[in-house]
Parts: structure tokens; sequence; C-alpha cells
């Protein structure tokens, strides 16, 4: 004799198919069934502007004896409008293997000139006629024969490290921000076709190139710059404190 089953009993079995379903098939991560991940390391440099007192005060207080802490007071001054942030590089590598990130302009210019010339030679005139010049009217300015390119904007190099468990990061990193600030004459030239001058062109850079140990997902500050005034000299009344991180990323994660 079978037994129907009444209406409560066939709501509970249809509202308990989802639960049922759910714990039948969990979510399958195939990531889970791999001991040891490969790692990579990221690596985040920052160059925030402070006044040249501020910094000074900075290091004379207790945030100075941990750089985490350091950079933690100063993205409080950041916050309050007592500190900028200049700008921001970040790359990631895998151990051993270097890395380059870039926001550049390529600047082109010359670096070599051929000197200009007056020419002597004896031209012809329409009925065949040899004239002589004195070359002036025919004068050439100098000529560019070599040339350079120099890399305008923000640059980032590292090659990382990582060992003792993966919590230690040795980093060797070159940050760098380029700036065309004008063109200096080394000598001038003019003729009755024009002007040809000899210009070199005058750069301002920012940099440090060192090489450090850190741990895991801690600050580092590794120097203080000097950045450019609106005339495109070192502005000492304001400094740039270059912080830099690194993290122990897991691939997949």
């Amino acid at each position: 004799m079978k037994t129907i089953p009444t209406l409560a009993m066939a709501a509970w079995t249809f509202a308990s198919l989802p639960l049922l379903a759910q714990t039948a098939t969990p979510e399958f991560d195939p990531l889970d069934q791999i001991n040891d991940l490969p790692k990579m390391i990221r690596v985040q440099v920052e160059f925030i502007e402070v006044a040249h007192e501020d910094l000074t005060d900075l290091m004379d207080s207790e945030a100075a004896k941990s750089d985490t802490k350091l950079r933690m007071k100063v993205g409080e001054m950041v916050k309050a409008g007592k500190a900028t942030i200049y700008e921001t590089l970040m790359v990631t590598a895998r151990p051993g293997q270097k890395a380059t990130s870039e926001s550049i302009e390529e600047y082109i210019y010359p670096t070599e000139y051929e000197p200009a010339e007056l020419p002597n030679e004896i031209h012809t005139t329409e009925d065949g006629e040899k004239v002589k010049t004195d070359g002036k009217d025919y004068a050439t300015g100098p000529t560019p024969t070599a040339f350079e390119t120099r890399n305008l904007g923000s640059t980032l190099e590292i090659e990382p490290n990582v060992g003792m468990n993966d919590k230690i990061i040795d980093l060797r990193f070159a940050p760098e921000i380029v700036f065309h600030v004008r063109n200096e004459t080394w000598a001038e030239w003019k003729g009755q076709h024009g002007e040809s001058p000899i210009l070199m062109p005058v750069m301002y850079s920012m940099r440090t190139s060192t090489g450090i140990t850190l741990l895991d997902g801690t600050y580092c500050f590794v120097a203080a710059l000097s950045p450019k005034s609106a005339e495109g000299f070192p502005d000492f009344d304001k400094k740039l404190m270059v912080f830099v991180r690194a993290d122990v990323v897991t691939v997949g994660r």
C-alpha cells in the first residue's frame, strides 16, 4: 500500500532542494589543490611633497622610528592638505627578474653639428660665363649630424628577490622623474636665408638608485629629493619624500 505525501511534506521537500544542492556540490577552486603557488612581487614607489621644515620635524618625531608609521603620518598630512602626492609608480615582477614601467615622452635632440660653411666655388651663369663668389649669398648654417634621446616623464626599474618564507624582500630599484626645462643657446648663426642657432636642452631629473631589504607589506623611506621650481631649478623650500612598499603576491590570489 503506497503512502501519499501530504502537501506540507511536499513543500518541505522542494524548499530543501537548494540547500541540499549547495551541500552536495560545493564551489570548486582548482588553486586549492596546489600546495605551493608561484609568488610575484609588487613594488610601489611614492613621491610625496612636503615643506622642508615639516620634513625636519617628521624626522625628529616618534614616527621616524618606524617607516610604516612615518608613511601613515605623512598620509594624514596629505588628507589635511599639508602634503601632496607628487607621483606614484608601480610594477609587478617575478623574483629575480628585472621589470620596468614608464610614463614618458621621447625627446630627441642633436648633440653634434657640422660647422657653418661659406662656399667659394665658381658657378656658371645662364650664358655659360664663369663667375666667382665670396660665398656670403650661399652660406649654410650649422647642420646637426648626431642625435640622442632622453625620456621625459616617470620611469621605475626594479629587480626584486624574496626569501625567508616569503617574508623578506631584497629589492634593487631606480625610480626617476625627468623634465625638459629649457634650451640654452651655445652659438648663434644668422645668414641671408635665416637663422640656425646651436641649442642644447637643459633637463631636470629627480632620481635615486639603491638596494634595500624590507618586510613583506611594509614601507621603507628611502630618499628625500628637492623638487623642480617653476623656473626649472631645485626648490629647497620643499622636499619629496620617496617611500617604497613591496608586497609578495600569490598567483591567482
